[in-house]
């Protein structure tokens, strides 16, 4: 199981790192809905709240592997 919270831990931080890479290189365009760049944003940032946080995602993860 902590396979799992490790790949949505990952997935979801890296999505958020591109994300706000693309946002600072299209600079105050990039918070605009007239690109997709903004909605991606707010997408990305939902993936690390969406089914728990990432900070309680990580504890769970720490939890699991002091147990094993």
């Amino acid at each position: 199981m902590s396979d799992i919270f490790m790949a949505k831990c990952f997935c979801s931080d890296a999505a958020m790192k591109i994300c706000t890479d693309m946002v600072q290189v299209l600079g105050g365009y990039g918070y605009t809905r007239s690109y997709q760049v903004e909605r991606m944003f707010r997408d990305a940032k939902l993936t690390q709240i969406f089914e728990g946080t990432n900070q309680i995602q990580r504890m769970i993860i720490a939890r699991e592997m002091r147990q094993s």
